[in-house]
């Protein structure tokens, strides 16, 4: 059986029952780069990972190897789930993973997941649909392929328009849209949202290039347009916790429990589980050092002496 899995975007108690079940009792995990890898802590000892995360102008694996992965690894293990961040049929390219699977006859099913426009709207207090001013919602793509134009986006009436991983397009879409709508129309950019490294600008078509460029925010963020979008009618309630704009790494020569990460995730916090010590978890190696090259942790939490100990020895 295959399962392709949701994982959310990003906060790890947004994963459904379900994908954890999935998880808890997989053979292997196949995992894109923007699934918090966190979630991965939820599966048993026996289980293996492959990283087939593509990132932005660096070397990464192509869809044509992961559809051959989808091909031979069922040979081989009889639990495989295909995770995916947010909800795996929106720009997850599902269509094409499915077909393959189909082509060979594996069983297979498809577990939802809360997709990155919901996700991030609502850790950010805001409602994309809002009585006698947004009554639908478009999802749009800013990603093209290399050397072509992005075609006209449109802003239809009362609608609120999500456009996923849109940095770059930015530059080509805001002249196009201010040609057919007000300038202060309302646009919040949500960069990771629902991780503890959100980060939100809101302004208008007319001002949102320049607090762009006041930040260091990049892609993946989500872009939200429409009059639904408005910093005045918001209540971002997630950086406002406790422990907001925290990056922890914790450090331990145990395996975590869901519970020791949930403590600080739940509190707004960044958290990364670094393990230390002879009997540590090879499988999250590479990982850890993935993670690790990729985010800087403002505090070190020692689980024990003896991991402080070990981690200063590394």
């Amino acid at each position: 059986m295959i399962s392709f899995v949701g994982a959310g975007p990003g906060d790890i108690e947004l994963l459904t029952v379900k994908g954890q079940r999935l998880l808890e009792t997989a053979d292997v995990v196949i995992y894109d780069r923007l699934v918090n890898p966190l979630l991965l802590f939820h599966c048993q000892k026996t289980c293996d990972f492959v990283y087939v995360g593509k990132t932005p102008y660096q070397p990464s694996m192509k869809q044509a190897e992961i559809n051959q992965l989808l091909i031979d690894l069922p040979k081989t293990y009889q639990r495989v789930v295909r995770l995916k961040g947010g909800d795996p049929e929106i720009f997850g390219r599902l269509t094409e993973e499915l077909e393959v699977v189909h082509n060979q006859g594996y069983p297979f099913e498809i577990v939802p997941g809360i997709t990155a426009a919901s996700g991030s709207a609502a850790y950010n207090g805001l409602s994309l649909t809002k009585r006698g001013i947004a009554r639908g919602v478009t999802f749009l793509t800013g990603y093209v392929k290399e050397n072509q134009v992005n075609q006209l986006i449109e802003l239809p009436k009362e609608q609120t328009l999500c456009l996923y991983m849109g940095i770059e397009a930015l530059k080509t879409v805001l002249p196009q849209m201010k040609k057919q709508v007000v300038e202060n129309t309302k646009i919040a950019i949500i960069e990771w949202g629902t991780f503890g490294r959100q980060k939100s600008i809101f302004g208008t078509l007319e001002t949102i290039e320049k607090k762009l460029q006041a930040t260091n925010i990049q892609n993946p963020a989500m872009i939200l347009i429409g009059e639904a979008v408005d910093e005045e009618e918001a209540y971002p309630w997630f950086e406002t916790l406790e422990r907001a704009g925290q990056s922890i790494l914790m450090v331990s020569t145990k395996r975590p429990m869901m519970a020791d990460l949930v403590e600080y995730t739940s509190q707004g916090a960044d958290v990364w589980w670094h393990q230390v010590g002879q009997n540590r978890d090879k499988r999250f190696i590479e990982i850890d050092e993935r993670v690790r090259s990729e985010h800087k942790f403002s505090c070190v939490l020692f689980k024990s002496e003896q991991a402080r100990e070990l981690y200063e020895l590394e």
